[in-house]
């Protein structure tokens, strides 16, 4: 999303660092390839900076000799973090990279990853600029909701890679204790299921009422599932979990989301937009808060309200410090 708007700006030489070729030895030669394009085109570019997405394992490696290039010609150097991968955990790999990294300019997701990461790398808080992802979309429409009446179903909805780390498994045990408590819903799920999740989504689905499985969605239908829905559910465990697209949308489109307090989550969801539960209390914490909006639909309409507000909140903010990184980036030096 960020070489998208770069391009939009100015002149980007793309050196591309995703594994494309199978087999270690010709992986190795088209990086060589690379690392070699770019350390030609920084000795004729004397103006050029580097910007890096930078990766979350054994790829540090790789972006290591990028920024030993740009260092050894005195090259403005820009890192975008997407991932709390090396936050939560530091290596002996991201310890040395980011002993290269003092004086770069470092571009995180939200306040709270500025200072996990200040904190686990010393760096000084002035060079890191907070960039939510909701700076990669438009100001979000101003959709007119209206309260629903205690007897029309609520209606619940989980999108994601359907795997375990994203917490399918929790997203149906709140539909069975709801059911239980004859809260009425109505639930629907998209996206991709991953093979070793197939038997078990298989068997919940099969199992659970009035669950509808609408398979991977895209652009305009994605749009129109969350215009459904009254409540997002994303029980997410994932360990390096960040700045949730998902979760982006969903409020864009005034859903009120309940979610596992995981990365920028809980900032994310901040005035109102939604609730953060340590994962160990999601599903009960869900059922009742679900319960409680079932029963009370002014409530509920005023939290799907400071959903869209928040949305909208986010997306200004954050574009007004994209545009700020992005003219520091394609500054003349």
């Amino acid at each position: 999303m960020m070489l998208a708007r770069l391009r939009k700006k100015g002149t980007v030489e793309v050196f591309d660092r995703a594994p494309r070729v199978k087999g270690r030895i010709p992986q190795m030669l088209r990086q060589l390839r690379e690392l070699i394009r770019y350390f030609r085109t920084v000795r004729r570019s004397p103006g050029i900076g580097l910007y890096v997405a930078l990766s979350g394992g054994l790829g540090q490696v790789i972006d290591a000799l990028y920024v030993l290039v740009a260092r050894a010609y005195r090259k403005r150097i820009f890192v975008h973090h997407h991932s709390f991968t090396y936050i939560n955990k530091s290596t002996l790999i991201s310890k040395l990279l980011f002993s290269l990294l003092r004086d770069a300019t470092h571009i995180v997701l939200s306040q709270g990853m500025a200072a996990a990461l200040a904190d686990r790398y010393q760096l000084d808080r002035r060079t890191i600029q907070v960039v939510s992802n909701a700076a990669f979309y438009g100001p979000p429409r101003d959709i007119a909701r209206t309260q629903s009446d205690v007897k029309t179903p609520m209606r619940i909805g989980f999108l994601s890679n359907i795997s375990f780390d994203k917490g399918f498994v929790e997203f149906f045990a709140v539909l069975k204790d709801l059911g239980r408590l004859a809260v009425p819903y109505s639930a629907y799920v998209a996206g991709p299921v991953a093979p070793t999740a197939r038997s078990t989504f298989d068997r919940l689905l099969g199992g659970a009422s009035r669950v509808d499985y609408v398979g991977p969605l895209y652009d305009d239908a994605k749009e129109q599932f969350y215009q459904r829905l009254d409540i997002f559910l994303f029980p997410t465990k994932y360990v390096n979990e960040a700045d949730p697209l998902v979760i982006h949308e969903a409020i864009r489109s005034g859903v009120h989301v309940i979610a596992c307090a995981r990365g920028a989550i809980p900032e994310l969801l901040a005035h109102g937009a939604g609730l953060a539960f340590d994962q160990s209390a999601f599903v009960k914490a869900a059922v009742s808060a679900i319960s409680k909006f079932s029963s009370d639909r002014a409530t509920l309409l005023r939290a799907q309200q400071l959903s869209l507000a928040q949305a909208q909140r986010l997306q200004a903010g954050a574009q007004a410090h994209l545009t700020h990184v992005i003219s520091q980036m394609l500054a003349e030096v």
